[in-house]
């Protein structure tokens, strides 16, 4: 606690939403962004990786918060709380920080693949500063997240591990398991969003077998079909939240046939539209 509040002493009104907007950064919303401008306009075949490694890692570090079950600062001192928006942030148990884990997963994989060092140390500064503006806001203890941090490398050096055995398996073969055994996992070993993590996670195994992928050539383009993903896909989130009762999205099978769909949305949809409006070259 010695830690929060030291950090605290520096807080002001304009810090503090400075470190909200900051840990925003590492909210679901922002990694649906990520995941789609890195598959869509960056590469498919790093963007799947990534996207598939990272999802793993969210799913392993619910589980770890399911098994510890720690509490958060604020739960035994309301006052380190910086605002309510800051607790809208923070569900479930503290250890390991998933802000602080999924940042250093994401960020530490594409400076992996990126490979350049200005985007390394960007990368540094991003994972730095979402897991400080955790423990800021009153949301984690440093250790939750020097959890979250250890967890994010492990996953990256079993990404980079598993990055050279990476090979296409038969296409039908692919789809069955690549949506049968995260929905096992969901159903045998659920958590409370493996709805979404694992139905996103069958989609990037799977989509990608459906409809292949190729960015355009010019960096405009790539921006487009970006853009236009996060459309889609967002106005499906949207769409769909008012158009169907929360207890499909809920639902152990619907709620994973949902996010499923959400996933071929960005992955199958788009590129697909992609392709009818010029934005993305057809496969060879």
């Amino acid at each position: 606690m010695e830690t929060i509040r030291a950090l605290q002493q520096v807080a002001s009104p304009a810090l503090d939403q400075l470190m909200l907007w900051i840990t925003e950064l590492g909210s679901e919303r922002a990694y649906v962004a990520l995941l789609l401008i890195a598959y869509l306009g960056v590469g498919p075949s790093k963007g799947r990786r990534l996207a598939v490694y990272f999802l793993v890692g969210s799913y392993l570090n619910q589980q770890l918060k399911g098994l510890f079950e720690t509490v958060r600062p604020f739960e035994l001192d309301p006052t380190v709380l910086r605002s309510e928006a800051a607790g809208e942030t923070a569900q479930g148990s503290g250890f390991p920080s998933g802000h602080a884990q999924s940042s250093t997963t994401y960020w530490g994989l594409a400076a992996l693949y990126v490979g350049r060092r200005i985007f390394t140390l960007l990368a540094i500064l991003l994972i730095a500063l979402v897991s400080i503006s955790r423990v800021f806001l009153g949301v984690h203890f440093p250790v939750d997240v020097v959890g979250g941090v250890l967890l994010g490398l492990a996953v990256v050096s079993l990404g980079a591990g598993l990055d050279r055995l990476w090979y296409p398996p038969d296409a039908w073969l692919g789809v069955m398991l690549g949506i049968a055994i995260p929905l096992l996992l969901h159903l045998l070993f659920p958590t409370p969003e493996s709805n979404l993590i694992l139905g996103g996670l069958a989609g990037f195994l799977t989509g990608p077998i459906f409809v292949i992928h190729r960015p355009p050539r010019s960096l405009l383009r790539r921006a487009l079909i970006s853009l236009l993903g996060i459309v889609l896909v967002f106005g499906y989130l949207f769409g769909a939240s008012a158009a169907l009762p929360g207890q499909v999205r809920d639902h152990a099978l619907w709620g994973f046939i949902y996010y499923l769909a959400l996933t071929y949305v960005g992955l199958v949809l788009v590129p697909l539209l992609g392709r009818a409006l010029r934005l993305g070259r057809p496969a060879s």
